[in-house]
């Protein structure tokens, strides 16, 4: 669990930071400038990134609904998210990003807010990841076969002697 732990804290805080990043330093868009709507939209889109990138990659088979679900859970973590830390969390910062004011909240900044919001959703979807193919130390694996009396045991045995003579032809 630790190791997921910190697999989605990097993954998260590497979509986000280079999201970020490529607002911040690639287009030169430093604050949101006081404007809520696009406070809402970046971190909303930093959550939905977070939700389709973190957890079980959504090129593997049949994996595309849960990255769906994934993402439009993020948006509404990633709205969330800004509401609550807008509106408790939003300190000031002391100026030590280039471009920034002392003292502007760090929910202004572009490339603190997605960083964050998608390092806290990254965590959770890695968290909730549990892959079918796991097993703990030391199981077995293999199918396991319930047999209730002699019907339904000289039926597996059928079962089990026609997959062998297929096998053989």
């Amino acid at each position: 669990m630790l190791k997921r732990l910190g697999l989605g804290l990097l993954k998260g805080l590497v979509i986000g930071g280079a999201l970020g990043a490529g607002l911040h330093f690639g287009l030169g868009w430093v604050t949101l400038g006081g404007s809520a709507l696009l406070g809402y939209l970046l971190a909303m889109g930093a959550g939905a990134s977070a939700g389709v990138l973190a957890g079980k990659p959504p090129w593997r088979q049949a994996a595309w609904i849960e990255g769906v679900l994934k993402a439009v859970a993020g948006l509404g973590v990633g709205a969330l998210a800004y509401w609550a830390s807008s509106k408790w969390l939003a300190f000031g910062l002391p100026g030590v990003l280039p471009g920034l004011e002392a003292g502007t909240p760090w929910t202004e900044s572009t490339l603190l807010l997605p960083t964050a919001v998608s390092a806290a959703f990254g965590t959770l979807v890695e968290l909730d990841n549990t892959d079918v193919d796991e097993t703990p130390k030391g199981a077995k694996r293999g199918p396991k076969v319930r047999v209730k009396g002699s019907e339904v045991a000289e039926e597996v045995e059928l079962e089990e002697a026609s997959a062998s003579k297929v096998k053989t032809r």
